[in-house]
């Protein structure tokens, strides 16, 4: 899996966990539900985390071995991330993470 699969894994995410989030928020509010937002966002970004990677490995007939279990990993954590705390804080994260290993490798 490419670091750019991931990031547009990460944008996918976490474009229909906030979707799916919101859609499950009116549902519950109707039933008047007791709920905590940052609970329900981050179970389902984790659901649909495990989703699209399993759905990228089947489309790529890719076997899953330890470094793809990482990346897969990572993008459950990252999505996490994003569906509580924003997206744009992750991007910048892993720019920021990016930038240190290139200037590491110089």
């Amino acid at each position: 899996m490419s670091l750019e699969f991931l990031v547009f894994a990460l944008l996918a995410v976490s474009i229909l966990t906030n979707l799916t989030v919101e859609g499950i928020k009116k549902v519950a509010d109707k039933k008047a539900a007791n709920y905590s937002a940052n609970v329900l966002a981050a179970v389902t970004s984790v659901v649909i985390s495990v989703l699209v990677s399993v759905g990228n490995l089947v489309w790529t007939e890719t076997a899953l071995n330890a470094k793809i279990a990482i990346e897969l990993i990572a993008l459950m954590y990252l999505s996490f991330l994003a569906a509580t705390n924003g997206y744009d804080k992750v991007i910048q994260a892993i720019r920021q993470i990016q930038e240190v290993r290139s200037k590491a490798v110089k």
